[in-house]
């Protein structure tokens, strides 16, 4: 029988194709974190990340004027071609890990990592003035390989740069590690794949998206009917498949999130005081949650039980408060004018997060 070997005598040929096959800085700093032989490996220096990618401007031109009003300027179409022309699109990527003190607790912390940045998602954070006041909190210095990493998902936005208006990008999300799919503030679909040129506008002219996900190996998309379309993907062309029917409300006062959780996709309506396309600042009113049955039919959820759902502009995710620090069973976490805000389904009530948690703002009537 073979004697094991110790990591500190695996010889340095066997470990520079290990490290060269680490794409994370997290995988890299545990890397050279288990001994000295295996710092010395490799640097951080060498570590090149992929991310961001230079990404096809998503606006085209503007149509064709002879005299074009940008603010106080009144530009030629010349001129604002040249300028769109210095547009310039990033695609970023987000990897969001459940962090755990390795040997202490089954519990841990939602971090995101961005640009080689590493955050702490706690709504609750703000609240704490002291290790003391919270004894649950990451400290603000730690030893990594202290502490488990489980990567939960990885989430894209896009940085664009521009000298002239352009819309807004609502949903990003990359499938296969080419093909990214974009769903834009007025609810058409585009898509591309890195070095391309241009996006290809997916669907029909009418037809208006509100989320798109990768779910179980492939990309879905839900329109403002609560329609779920399958993006078949053939080679180089894509076909949109109806694959599940309508859902929840379709007046144009709700926005839908598609939401995994547990292995099960959700549709989440989020109910505005106005009509939201086109618009930056609008309230949130409300939220209804719709599950598939046994005979798959959507039917409105009552409870999430321990489960809390995140909802981000790069993507939304669901949490077990049995497996994180700072949140609430049964609630919907969301962002609105920068600020995060809870929605508990058991009184159909939101609450500031940073906030003392029985402050109500507004009580919906939902």
């Amino acid at each position: 029988m073979s004697e094991s070997v110790k990591c500190s005598e695996l010889p340095s040929e066997l470990l520079l194709p290990i490290g060269k096959g680490l794409d994370t800085r997290i995988e890299i700093l545990r890397f050279r974190g288990v001994c000295k032989s295996w710092r010395s490996a490799i640097s951080c220096c060498n570590f090149i990340p992929r991310f961001p990618l230079k990404f096809p401007n998503p606006f085209p031109p503007p149509r064709r004027r002879r005299r074009r009003r940008l603010g106080w300027l009144a530009l030629s179409h010349d001129e604002v071609d040249h300028l769109h022309q210095q547009t310039t699109c990033l695609l970023h990527e987000t990897i969001l890990y459940r962090l755990t003190p390795s040997a202490s607790s089954d519990k841990g912390w939602l971090i995101k990592v961005e640009d080689c940045k590493m955050h702490l998602l706690d709504p609750h954070r703000e609240r704490y003035e002291s290790d003391s006041d919270y004894p649950n909190i990451l400290p603000n210095n730690f030893v990594l390989l202290d502490y488990g990493t489980v990567e939960l998902t990885r989430a894209h936005t896009l940085e664009i740069q521009s000298l002239i208006p352009i819309g807004r990008v609502n949903k990003v999300v990359m499938f296969n590690d080419c093909h990214v799919f974009v769903v834009y503030g007025d609810g058409k679909l585009g898509h591309a794949k890195c070095g391309d040129e241009s996006l290809t506008c997916l669907g029909e002219k009418d037809m208006e998206f509100d989320d798109v996900i990768v779910y179980e190996g492939q990309v879905y998309v839900v329109d403002r009917f609560g329609i779920v379309w399958w993006i078949k993907i053939n080679d180089s062309t894509f076909d949109l498949v109806k694959f599940w029917n309508p859902c929840g409300s379709d007046c144009l006062k709700t926005q839908k999130h598609l939401v995994e959780s547990d292995g099960t996709i959700y549709i989440v309506d989020r109910y505005l005081d106005r009509e939201w396309r086109g618009r930056h600042y609008f309230c949130v009113v409300g939220f209804k949650v719709y599950k598939k049955n046994e005979w798959d039919e959507w039917v409105l959820e009552e409870s999430l039980g321990d489960r809390a759902f995140i909802l981000r502009s790069d993507c939304s995710l669901s949490v077990s408060t049995r497996e994180f620090f700072g949140y609430e069973g049964n609630c919907i976490y969301f962002t609105q004018q920068n600020q995060i805000h809870v929605f508990k389904l058991e009184n159909n009530s939101i609450t500031n997060a940073d906030l003392n948690e029985e402050k109500v703002y507004i009580q919906t009537a939902l």
